[in-house]
């Protein structure tokens, strides 16, 4: 009996090794948090250029603009048809390219799109590359991006398991919005860390269901830019969505994409973006081996929503501190407050206030705008 149990305990310690073996990173890579989106630093081939990529899982691969292609001497292999927010474009790859992180590591052979220009404030992107050869791992609470082989891979305990279809290399998840309660819609959505919404809904999937006269009331009219390509939007609140196993988060702020341009006759095959509004309330973990995306709830779960207040839309970072997210109305701009601003109180109540109390939010946004006022910490 003893020589049974001392087996059993040798077994348990050979499965328990094996394990943690199984589990240790290839490696770890550290990326800061810029408005909200996650940037990794690299640098291309023999380049000693530093480039600020953004993390985008609603693209498939690694993009940069011409300019900073022929800076660092990208050579192109072939030409391709790519399918961008709110329609199409012509562009160039270059094939072969090595990417070195801070860290010390590489990606061999990388495949990078040239694009006649970019959105402004980072170098590119950079997709899904990763997720095909490793499970990707996104750590919000320290700030770091793990990398795993895919056999012996177990999750943490305490998530949610999310099934995936990756038709052209996208992670797209089922889910269902309601705009007023009792009326809703199912769509298929692309699990975007590049979005900075919480959800927007494309123009084929806004103009088949009416969502724009379905009983939405707009609170303030943008536009989404991708790749030079911008198309009109509304923003308002929807009474819910949910996805996939998670609970339905209620009165969500949500972007709903109007007419215009090139998106009336693009059909990009899903109906729109879950973006970092919501995504980075969890670390998550992708495995396309699986098929799945594991949601995990971080320190932010419970933050307050996002939330627009006259000229801006402001939320809570992930240190918890009350920052302009972006400008809404820029027909002042004497007054504008730049993005990135840090907001320390609104009507001398402070921000860590209206952290633990939502509800005060909801009494700003009441008031007319010369009863609004901010005390700021400049970016």
């Amino acid at each position: 009996m003893k020589v049974l149990k001392n087996m059993h305990l040798a077994i348990a310690l050979l499965l328990f090794f094996a394990n943690a073996k199984a589990q240790k990173a290839v490696t770890t890579i550290p990326f800061e948090m810029v408005h909200g989106a996650i940037v990794l630093k690299v640098k291309i081939n023999n380049s000693n250029k530093i480039l600020r990529l953004l993390f985008d899982t609603g693209a498939d691969g690694m993009a940069l603009s011409k300019q900073l292609a022929d800076t660092i001497g990208l050579k192109v292999t072939r030409s391709n048809n790519a399918s961008v927010v709110g329609g199409h474009m012509q562009i160039n790859v270059s094939d072969g390219n090595e990417v070195h992180f801070e860290n010390g590591f590489a990606l061999q052979n990388q495949g990078i799109a040239i694009f006649p220009q970019m959105d402004k404030g980072l170098d590119g992107i950079i997709g899904n590359t990763m997720t095909k050869r490793y499970v990707t791992k996104i750590d919000f609470n320290n700030n770091q991006l793990s990398l795993y082989e895919f056999d012996g891979y177990t999750y943490e305990k305490g998530g949610t398991i999310v099934p995936i279809t990756v038709p052209a290399g996208l992670f797209i998840i089922p889910g269902n919005v309601e705009i007023v309660a009792g009326k809703t819609y199912a769509g298929n959505f692309v699990f975007d860390t590049g979005a900075s919404y919480n959800l927007i809904c494309f123009r084929p999937f806004v103009r088949q269901n009416k969502l724009l006269i379905s009983g939405f009331q707009s609170e303030y009219q943008a536009s989404t830019v991708s790749m030079g390509i911008a198309s009109p939007t509304f923003n308002g609140n929807a009474n819910s969505f949910s996805f996939a196993n998670t609970a339905a988060i209620k009165n969500m702020p949500i972007t709903l994409m109007a007419g215009g341009g090139q998106n009336e006759s693009w059909n990009p095959g899903f109906d729109g973006s879950i973006g970092m509004g919501i995504i980075s309330r969890y670390n998550f973990t992708i495995n396309r081996k699986r098929n799945e995306i594991y949601l995990l709830p971080n320190h932010t779960y419970n933050y307050p929503m996002h939330f627009s207040l006259h000229n801006y839309l402001l939320g809570f970072n992930l240190k918890g501190e009350l920052e302009v997210q972006s400008i809404i109305n820029t027909a002042n701009p004497d007054s504008i407050i730049p993005k990135g601003a840090r907001i320390t109180s609104i009507n001398d109540i402070d921000s860590q206030q209206l952290l633990k109390n939502p509800k005060k939010i909801e009494e700003f946004k009441k008031l007319p705008k010369d009863k609004v006022w901010f005390k700021i910490i400049y970016p």
